[in-house]
């Protein structure tokens, strides 16, 4: 008995058999080309983009939560305020905060610059030099008047206003005392003493 290929070859003759052999040259080359890209793609990623391998994103460091800021915002005020200003100029011995007990100290080492002059009524603002840029801390007393904020033109905050003290998100446009303090990276021009150095932003402060 002949199968199916010889009865084509014998019986319709070579024209039939020649359309079906190149239907199965087709056929074979379309799968040859799927199973090389399915090797392809698989090393590279593939297994994120169908649920598996990859795992989650990396969640934020603890000092960008909502509940560090909560806590540990007050104190940094607190400590701010207190440097005097025979500190201007030296360099910070820093304050330890809540949830780094095996880190430095926040703000360690950088450069007190004092208070910026001609600030309105009921707002607080500290000066610092990390040794690469200027860092206003900012925030707003009970009771005072909310203050507007204008975004960075570049660096590290172009587009956004500030970040809370920690590194976390600071969405308004205007400061208030239920905000607590937040940090930008471009204070307004007459904010920061003449012969400071302005340089480009790449980190957040510490």
């Amino acid at each position: 008995m002949l199968d199916g290929w010889k009865f084509e070859r014998v019986f319709l003759g070579p024209r039939w058999s020649s359309r079906r052999a190149l239907r199965v040259v087709n056929a074979s080359q379309r799968s040859a080309a799927w199973a090389v890209l399915v090797v392809l793609l698989l090393p590279s990623g593939c297994f994120t983009l169908l649920g598996g391998g990859g795992g989650p994103p990396s969640p934020p460091p603890f000092s960008a939560t909502s509940e560090w800021h909560a806590s540990n915002g007050p104190l940094l005020a607190e400590y701010l305020k207190t440097l005097p200003p025979s500190a201007i100029g030296q360099p910070l011995k820093g304050i330890r905060l809540s949830g780094d007990s095996g880190a430095s100290r926040w703000l360690e080492g950088q450069v007190y610059l004092g208070v910026p002059a001609g600030l309105p009524e009921g707002v607080g603002a500290r000066l610092v030099d990390d040794g690469q840029r200027v860092i206003a801390f900012v925030w707003v007393e009970d009771g005072a008047d909310a203050l507007t904020l204008e975004p960075c033109e570049t660096g590290e905050q172009a587009g956004i206003r500030a970040r809370l003290a920690g590194g976390g998100p600071f969405a308004w446009k205007q400061l208030r005392a239920v905000h607590g303090v937040v940090y930008t990276v471009c204070p307004p021009e007459g904010w920061v003493p003449p012969d400071a150095l302005r340089r480009e932003p790449n980190s957040a402060p510490r």
